[in-house]
C-alpha cells in the first residue's frame, strides 16, 4: 500500500457523500475488506481541526460505528510527527518526542517503544490511503482531543502534545530512562527551568502515561511531614526535644523518645503497621502501642513508618487541624499547587503495576497512613515545592538547615537523605508502595531537581535519579 496524493475538493466532497451513503467502492489492488467495510458502513462525516488549522484531507475522515477513522499519515505528521512508511512490512513508523511508534496496516495494534495498545478496530485501506482509529492514534502520540457529535456530523478538536518537552541536552536522559525500563513520570530541571518532561509506559490497561498526570508520591511525603512539623517549631507550639509521652500516651519508652528521633529515624519503632481499607489514624495509633522497640531510643538509624505517623498525629494535636487539611491550608495551596493532596480510591492517579510471572500488572489500591505515604501530586507541583524550599516559602533557613542536616550513619536528616558535593549538598528521599516506586533530588549546589514518578514496583530510583544527576552536572 502507497500514500496518495489528495484528492481534488470536488472529489472530497462526492466522496463525504458517498460515504455518509455507504456507497463506496474500493480501488482494484486494496485490501479485500475494503470494498465490503465501506458499502457495509453506519458512517457520518467527521470534521477535524488540528491545532486550530484546517487539514485538507486525502481521504475525507469518517465515523463507522462510533469509531472515528483519519488518514494515519496526515494526522500524525499535523500532530507534529515524523511519519515514514515501510512498502515491505506495510508498517507505518512515527518518530515522537524520543518514541517510536509503529502500526502494521490492517490491524488494531499499535507500539509505542515496547508498549502496545490495541485499537478498537482494524485500520483500513480506503482509496490507497490507510485510516486508522484517531482517538488511538491521539493516544499514542499523547495529543488531546475534544469531539463534539452531531445528528450529521463529528467535529473533532485535535491538540499536538505541548506538555511533554526535551531539550537536546536531555535526549540522553530520555533513552537512558527508556533503555532502563522506567515507567512513570519523569522531570528534570535546571535552576528551576524544566529540560525535560515525559511519561512512560502504561497509566492504566490500554492508556499511556502522560507527563501532567497526577501520581501517588509514597514516601516522598515524608518531606511534607517534616517541614510541617518544623513550621510549628518555628511558631513555638513543638521543640525538637519534647518527648513523644507529651502528645501520645502508652507507647514503649515514649517518655524516652523525642521529636528529633521520629523525623530522623532514630526513636527505635519499627516500621509497619496494618495496611487495610477503613483504617483510621486512631486504630493505627492503637496498634503502635501494642508494639516494642527495636533499638534504643536515639542508639541507631531504624527507618520507621510509625515514627512519621505519630508526628502526624501530633500536628493534629497541636494545630486543631487534620494532617491533609493543615498540608492544603498552609503549603499547597499557597504555593499554587493544585494537583496535590490527599490521595483516595477515587482519585484520579496513573495506575501501580506490580511483576506477576514476568508480566506487568495492576496493582491492588495503594493504602497508607497520614504522615508516611497519603499524598499524590504531579512533577510540576513537586518542582514547585522544590522551588518554594529553595526560596523560603516553607520553613526559615534554620529548619533547612535541621532538615537537611545527617544524624546517623545512613545521612538522614528530617524527611531527607543527604549527600555531599564538589558544590554543596544533594538532599533527596525515595519512596515505595503497591506498584509505585518514586524519588525526587535535589542538587542544591547545581540546581539540578529530578523527580520520578513511577509506577512499577521495585524501581531503583535512587541509582536513576544519580545517574541522570551525573548526566546533567558534566553537559557542557
Amino acid at each position: 500500500m502507497t500514500f496518495t496524493k489528495q484528492p481534488s475538493k470536488t472529489t472530497q466532497k462526492l466522496l463525504t457523500v458517498l460515504l455518509a451513503a455507504g456507497l463506496v467502492l474500493a480501488p482494484a489492488g486494496a485490501f479485500s475488506e475494503t470494498a465490503y467495510a465501506a458499502s457495509a458502513m453506519v458512517t457520518k462525516p467527521a470534521n477535524i481541526e488540528v491545532d486550530s488549522q484546517t487539514v485538507t484531507w486525502e481521504f475525507p475522515p469518517f465515523v463507522q460505528n462510533g469509531t472515528t477513522f483519519a488518514p494515519l499519515r496526515q494526522a500524525a505528521a499535523a500532530l507534529k510527527g515524523k511519519v515514514k512508511w515501510n512498502q515491505s512490512t506495510q508498517t507505518v513508523q512515527i518518530e515522537n518526542h524520543g518514541d517510536l511508534i509503529s502500526h502494521k496496516a490492517g490491524t488494531n495494534i499499535i507500539t509505542i517503544n515496547d508498549v502496545t495498545l490495541t485499537l478498537p478496530a482494524n485500520s483500513k485501506n480506503m482509496s490507497g490511503t490507510l485510516m486508522i482509529p484517531l482517538r488511538s492514534l491521539s493516544d499514542a502520540m499523547k495529543s488531546t482531543l475534544q469531539l463534539t457529535n452531531t445528528s450529521t456530523h463529528m467535529n473533532i478538536v485535535l491538540k499536538s502534545d505541548q506538555v511533554t518537552k526535551i531539550n537536546k541536552e536531555s535526549a540522553s536522559i530520555d533513552s537512558y530512562l527508556q533503555t532502563s525500563g522506567f515507567s512513570g513520570i519523569a522531570l528534570v530541571a535546571k535552576d528551576g527551568e524544566v529540560t525535560l518532561r515525559k511519561g512512560y509506559g502504561l497509566s492504566k490497561e490500554n492508556a499511556l502515561v502522560r507527563p501532567d498526570q497526577k501520581s501517588r508520591i509514597a514516601s516522598i511525603t515524608k518531606g511534607f511531614t517534616s517541614a510541617a512539623i518544623m513550621q510549628q517549631v518555628e511558631a513555638g507550639k513543638l521543640s525538637l526535644t519534647d518527648k513523644l509521652s507529651k502528645y501520645v500516651t502508652g507507647v514503649d519508652r515514649g517518655d524516652e523518645i523525642t521529636l528529633h528521633m521520629l523525623l530522623s529515624h532514630t526513636s527505635g519503632l519499627p516500621s509497619n503497621f496494618t495496611r487495610e481499607e477503613g483504617v483510621t489514624l486512631e486504630d493505627t495509633l492503637n496498634e503502635i502501642r501494642t508494639k516494642k522497640l527495636m533499638a534504643e531510643p536515639g542508639a541507631e538509624y531504624r527507618y520507621s513508618n510509625n515514627g512519621y505517623i505519630l508526628l502526624a498525629h501530633i500536628l493534629e494535636k497541636v494545630t486543631g487541624e487534620e494532617y491533609g487539611s493543615y498540608l492544603q491550608k498552609h503549603m499547597f495551596t499557597p504555593l499554587g499547587m493544585k494537583d496535590t493532596g490527599t490521595a483516595s480510591k477515587s482519585t484520579n492517579t496513573i495506575k501501580g503495576f506490580v511483576d506477576q510471572s514476568g508480566k506487568w500488572v495492576p496493582a491492588d489500591y495503594y493504602v497508607s497512613q497520614s504522615g508516611t505515604g497519603t499524598l499524590y501530586s504531579t512533577v510540576d507541583d513537586l518542582l514547585k515545592w522544590d522551588q518554594a524550599l529553595k526560596d523560603g516559602k516553607v520553613v526559615s533557613e534554620e529548619s533547612l538547615k535541621n532538615m537537611f542536616t545527617p544524624y546517623s550513619e545512613k545521612n538522614y536528616g528530617y524527611g531527607w537523605m543527604i549527600s555531599e558535593t564538589s558544590k554543596g549538598l544533594n538532599v533527596f528521599h525515595n519512596g515505595s508502595g503497591t506498584g509505585y516506586s518514586t524519588g525526587i533530588m535535589r542538587d542544591l549546589g547545581n540546581g539540578v531537581t529530578i523527580v520520578l514518578l513511577g509506577n512499577h514496583a521495585s524501581m531503583d530510583t535512587i541509582g536513576m535519579m544519580n545517574e541522570i544527576r551525573k548526566q546533567v552536572t558534566a553537559a557542557k
